[in-house]
This record gives structure tokens, sequence and C-alpha cells, in this order.
């Protein structure tokens, strides 16, 4: 009985050490960006973006008038 409990107590010991004796890795987690901030990012890129299709829309556009012009004449 004294050698059964020796055994068990013994292999618990083990078992504790092999579980807890190892270091844990922690995995490093992003920072979560602020959401809004990102947002209000995109929305401003959008913009700028709109911008710059406009100011070639108005280009194209004055160029086939100055066409039309040149062809009428």
């Amino acid at each position: 009985m004294k050698s059964i409990g020796i055994f068990i107590l013994c292999t618990s010991a083990i078992l504790l050490l092999s579980t807890c004796g190892g270091e844990t890795n922690e995995s490093k987690t992003k920072t979560i960006e602020n959401p809004v901030d990102t947002y209000l990012d995109s929305r401003v890129d959008a913009i700028d973006m709109a911008k710059g299709s406009v100011k070639e829309s108005s280009k194209r556009s004055k160029e086939q008038e100055e066409a039309m012009r040149n062809f009428t004449k």
C-alpha cells in the first residue's frame, strides 16, 4: 500500500512538473486600430480620388469642345 502511494505521488509530481515547467509563449496581439480613424481616412482618400477624376473629366470635355470648335470652323 505504501509503495502504491509513493508511486502515485511520484507520477502526479512528474505530470505536474512537466505541464507547469515549460515556459508559455504568449502570442503578441496587434493593437486594434481605431475604426473611426481608418474610416475617416478612407473617406478622405475617396474624396481626393473623386476630385482627381472630376479634374480629368473636365480636362477631357474641354479638349472635346476645342476639337468641335476647330472642326466646325
